[in-house]
């Protein structure tokens, strides 16, 4: 049972991850991989997946989390956009819609009690 539920949930990665536009590389200060949990056992680590097609960004979560997102210019390191969201698996943000022109961005995504960190270009069409 315990392979299979590993078989799942590497598929889920997969298929979130690969079927996706262009992803935008993560990155967190704490280790990201598998590792042996308090008690010994195995403990999943959950990952937010962010991409951009055009002016849409979406970041994926694997399970329901409370999260905020922060996007940084990079030319002026001032935050651009800032929100929090509820708990859910999705956010889409229309970047376009809300203000942000070409040029090079800093991503950073709370969940799963620990910050995440990005970088994207933005391009007009």
């Amino acid at each position: 049972m315990k392979k299979t539920l590993s078989i799942i949930c590497s598929l889920f990665v997969f298929l979130t991850v690969y079927g996706q536009g262009n992803n935008i590389v993560l990155s967190t200060e704490e280790a990201d991989t598998i590792g042996a949990g308090h008690n010994g056992n195995k403990e999943l680590v959950l990952v937010p997946v962010a991409s951009l097609e055009r002016s849409i960004l979406q970041v994926s979560f694997p399970v329901c989390t409370v999260s905020q997102v922060v996007i940084i210019d990079k030319s002026s390191n001032q935050t651009v956009y800032s929100d929090s969201f509820a708990s859910t698996t999705q956010v889409i943000i229309d970047l376009e819609d809300e203000g942000l022109g070409e040029g090079n961005y800093l991503l950073r995504i709370y969940a799963f009690g620990k910050w995440w960190w990005g970088e994207f270009v933005l391009e007009e069409e």
